[in-house]
This record gives structure tokens, sequence and C-alpha cells, in this order.
């Protein structure tokens, strides 16, 4: 996919791939362009005005030069008449001051994106937008076993700083952590009740420096770690 814009000298070109974009700018003042991954843009947007400097620069310049030959009217023939540069300086600065440009800024890792502020230039945000949420969501988002709940919630909650989930997909995936601590609680808890009225066996014993420290199992010990180690305990009292 392409989109171009095109504001006076400025010319901008934008081709969206799959995992990142080609940007390209060519100016009054050179050309730049370079890719950028869409995880590597910021949320942060910022504006910028663009004026024709030479435009107020010869503006002015012809003011200046009306300005001096109907003074040098009105000195020998004392006739107060503006110059036609004059008008046509005055002409000139109000195409300046009211023709601007206006810019999106996108900061990115490699440098600043610009867009022009038009129609074409939302559909451009908006296609940066729902691609660096879409690989947010692919590299980041779901539920991973092997990562502790708190990190999951972190994770999360990042994802949603970044854009990538809204308010009620980040609520959904809390929920789905938020029960799912519950349930494994609830099974620990069946578990050490069903574990608690089996005989005990010592495990291990050491002395410390106050008493000893010893652990004990039952045939539970296999099943669960967590019950294991509700058991390991410290009396002052060497165990029987």
């Amino acid at each position: 996919m392409e989109l171009k814009q095109k504001r006076n000298s400025n010319r901008i070109r934008y081709v969206f791939g799959e995992d990142e974009v080609q940007y390209s700018l060519q100016d009054g003042s050179g050309s730049r362009s370079f890719s950028v991954d869409y995880t590597d843009i910021s949320r942060d947007r910022q504006s910028m005005e663009e004026r024709n400097a030479w435009l107020r620069n010869v503006a002015l310049l012809w003011i200046a030069l009306g300005v001096v030959q109907t003074s040098a009217a009105w000195f020998s023939d004392h006739v107060f008449k503006l110059a036609f540069w004059v008008w046509l300086g005055a002409f000139c600065y109000l195409v300046y001051w009211f023709r601007r440009t206006s810019f999106i800024i996108l900061p990115s890792s490699k440098g600043n994106l610009l867009v022009v502020d038009d129609t074409t230039g939302a559909r451009i945000v908006q296609e940066i937008e729902s691609r660096r949420a879409a690989n947010f969501r692919r590299d980041y988002d779901g539920l991973r076993p092997h990562e502790e709940p708190l990190q999951q919630r972190r994770r999360f909650l990042w994802l949603h700083k970044e854009g990538a989930l809204s308010d009620a997909e980040l609520q959904q995936r809390l929920d789905v952590l938020d029960h799912g601590a519950a349930g494994e609680n609830g099974s620990n808890a069946r578990l050490a009740d069903s574990c608690s009225t089996e005989p005990l066996e010592p495990v291990s014993r050491w002395r410390g420096r106050n008493g000893y420290f010893y652990l004990e199992r039952n045939h539970c010990f296999n099943a669960h770690a967590l019950y294991v180690l509700t058991r390991f305990s410290f009396s002052d009292q060497f165990p029987r």
C-alpha cells in the first residue's frame, strides 16, 4: 500500500509493509528516506506549521524598495504616493502569512515522520496506528502459561499504554488472569485439605543457629510442590 502527499515544495511518500513503513521526503532543502518498524514509532504526536520563507523575504525587500521610492518622491516633489513596490510587497506578505502548511510529526527511532495535516494525512496516521497496534498484539499479546501472572498483568498494561489494547480488551485479559489465579488458589486449598489427613514423613532436618529446620511430606509431595513448601518448618526442639 502506498500513499503520497504534495504541498508546495514538499513531496512525501509512504509505502506500508507488513512489519515496517518506508518513508521519503523531498523539499526545497533536499531529501531524506528511511524504513522503520511500526513498533519503533512513538504514540506521541507533535505539530508544526511551515511557511514559505523565500516569499516573506521577497515581500520585505519589495516593501523596503517601495518605501525608499515613496520617500524620494516626497522629498523631491512633495507628493505622497505609495510606490507600486509597496503594494506588491504587502500582497506577497499576506500570501506568505495565510499560505501555510500544517504537519503532524510522528517521532520514531530513526527520525521524525512528517505527515501533511489533510485527509490523506489522516489516512496515513490511521494506517500507521492500526498496523502498529497489530504488530504489538502479534508479538506481545496472549496468555503465556510459563509467565508469572504479575508479569503478564504488567505486559497487558503496557500494551494498553501503547494503544495496542482498548479499555475493554485490557479488562477482559485482566479478568482472565484474576479468574485463573482464583481457580489456582482454590485448587491448592483443596489439595492441601486432601493431604492434611495423611501422615507426614520426615524428609530432611538440619540445625540452625537458634533451633532446627525440618521438611516433611506425605503422598502429595509429587502432586503439587506448593503444598510441600507449606510443610517447611522451624522449631527450637529437634522433631521426633
